[in-house]
């Protein structure tokens, strides 16, 4: 576990660096939990999303980066393959 804290610490201060590059998106982590992080980001232009706000939540396991985060969309968004109720 100590491992998977140290390498989340580096990269988010990576982000951090790097945040002006991409000014569309923004990832916070917890201030209590380096597992949990939120990602906010902004449809691209000339397609259905533009002009909206897509709000993430990540849940990085211990064990990373032997397992991937789970990745979960708290912004509902239009799909057509996808029913909102599901």
């Amino acid at each position: 576990m100590q491992a998977s804290r140290a390498r989340l610490f580096k990269e988010y201060k990576e982000v951090q660096r790097e945040k002006a590059a991409d000014p569309d998106i923004q990832l916070v982590c917890d201030d209590s939990n380096i597992f949990k992080w939120t990602a906010l980001i902004k449809g691209p232009s000339e397609t259905p999303y533009e002009g909206g706000v897509f709000q993430l939540a990540f849940s990085v396991p211990e064990q990373y980066p032997l397992q991937p985060p789970q990745v979960r969309f708290l912004t509902k968004i239009f799909h057509p393959n996808v029913h909102f109720k599901v």
